[in-house]
């Protein structure tokens, strides 16, 4: 076979034992090993360990899963902004807002008891604890999906012909949007992650085709954008469907011993996410609420240009996570901290490329993805970029954070966010217009940046002892 031609995971496991071979405490040619530096060794095979195997391959599907949905994000921003007015890319962005909120809720209340208490659960057990679940999250989309239809039929009331239609227009997607991710969420829980990719994949191929769909029939808005995430989800669910058909039971259920447990533990995750939801996503809703929806869609639009950098960050943090849980609990301190250096390291790259290239060319960029519509506020792409330094400074300490189970921090680093958001953000929305929005979402991600990396500073101090170093947890 020509060199070059073999497949991948072979390519990579004859360089893994080559590398291995070289720096073998056997090899008398080892330089760390007559440097002194023998548990390299070690170290470097916990951490090769944690990118290979079965747990790894999962952890690139989350990654591509996570891209798919992100880049579908991206590409229906680009449609309806170039179809659409202002106003109406601004009802989007403002019902996606909403939608950010759900999803916290549901991760709170849902999600996050899900992966925690289901991932362990034998067949049997698990069928009951997730059927029970499921009666709840059931309630919970329609609850929600109820919620918006009365709360848009009482701004329609109070004469808001805008705000109106637009909640009321979040029904579907509160609804089947929620299903689809509780499912999809549940074949993360099994390590059936490939079939969530399938979900996402399928479910955004057809919000994509409707979306165009829409175009030819001059009915592309705001609102129909919506109804295209709905419609993508309710087909998307369907292979999800089948295969957890069998997880399903119609007796037996657990429903009060369920709910208890449930909320014990996800009540003070629904605290913090809808902490954090406020934090970094309100910022389109003042500025739709002080100012008009067309700002919202201008704040739409120039974050746009930088979504790349979420679809990096959230695919990082997707795949890290757990395992720089696993590595914190077999290395300790100093194999956390190595990794998450790499970490930055590796990102770095591809972070500050897409925000050099934004800040060279924003008009440029403005008018190849939406025309000359959105020129006029090319120089707020500074401070949107601004955001996305403070971003990419953060987020690996938030993984730091979590893997240590730690998570306070970021509980108050979002209540400071929160704080300055309805005082100094409120103001400089209103004395500013979308220049001061961005501003406002700059300040924010600067206090949430300063707070993380001083807390994360005295935990190292606190967690470099002798007794954190002397052992690492063999589990």
């Amino acid at each position: 076979m020509p060199p070059g031609c073999l497949p991948g995971h072979f390519e990579s496991q004859i360089f893994l034992g080559w590398f291995k071979k070289i720096f073998s405490p056997n090899n008398p040619f080892n330089i760390m090993k007559k440097l002194g530096a023998g548990d390299l060794h070690h170290q470097f095979e916990r951490v090769i360990s944690l990118f290979t195997g079965k747990a790894a391959r999962q952890g690139y599907l989350a990654s591509i899963d996570q891209s798919i949905i992100s880049l579908s994000n991206f590409i229906a921003t680009i449609i309806l902004a170039r179809n659409a007015s202002p106003t109406e890319l601004g009802v989007y962005g403002v019902g996606f807002t909403a939608l950010r909120l759900i999803r916290a809720i549901q991760d709170g209340l849902i999600i996050q008891p899900l992966n925690t208490f289901g991932a362990g659960l034998t067949n049997c057990k698990w069928r009951i604890y997730f059927s029970s679940t499921g009666v709840f999250q059931i309630a919970l989309a329609m609850l929600l999906s109820f919620g918006a239809v009365v709360a848009g039929w009482l701004l329609s009331e109070s004469g808001n012909d805008t705000a109106g239609p637009a909640m009321s227009s979040l029904w579907s997607v509160f609804l089947f949007w929620q299903l689809f991710e509780f499912i999809r969420r549940t074949l993360y829980t099994r390590a059936n992650v490939q079939y969530a990719v399938i979900m996402s994949t399928l479910s955004n191929i057809v919000r994509i085709l409707f979306m165009l769909w829409l175009i030819i029939q001059d009915n592309l808005t705001g609102t129909t954008t919506i109804l295209a995430i709905s419609i993508g989800s309710l087909i998307g669910m369907i292979p999800g469907l089948w295969k957890t058909k069998n997880f399903w039971v119609h007796h037996g259920l657990r429903l009060r011993e369920t709910w208890d447990k449930n909320w014990r533990f996800g009540k003070w995750i629904l605290g913090s996410s809808t902490a954090n939801w406020l934090a970094l996503e309100f910022y389109p809703v003042l500025a739709a609420g002080l100012i008009s929806f067309a700002a919202a869609g201008a704040y739409r639009a120039i974050q746009n240009l930088v979504a790349p950098i979420h679809v990096l960050i959230r695919a990082t943090d997707t795949f890290l996570t757990p395992r720089a849980a696993k590595l914190y609990d077999q290395s300790g301190l100093p194999g956390l901290s190595q990794t998450i250096r790499i970490t930055y390291l590796i990102i770095a790259v591809p972070v500050f490329g897409v925000l050099v290239f934004a800040l060279l060319f924003p008009e440029q960029l403005l008018n190849l993805f939406y025309g000359d519509t959105y020129n006029q506020y090319s120089s707020g792409v500074i401070f949107m970029a601004l955001s996305y330094v403070f971003l990419f400074g953060y987020s690996p300490v938030v993984t730091a954070l979590k893997a240590v189970r730690i998570g306070q921090p970021i509980f108050i680093a979002s209540i400071a966010a929160i704080t300055a958001m309805f005082t100094v953000g409120i103001f400089l929305v209103i004395k500013r217009d979308v220049y001061g929005t961005l501003a406002g979402q700059a300040l924010n991600s600067f206090l949430i940046f300063t707070i993380l990396w001083m807390s994360w500073y005295s935990i190292r101090k606190g967690l470099h002892t002798p007794s954190q170093q002397s052992e690492p947890n063999p589990d």
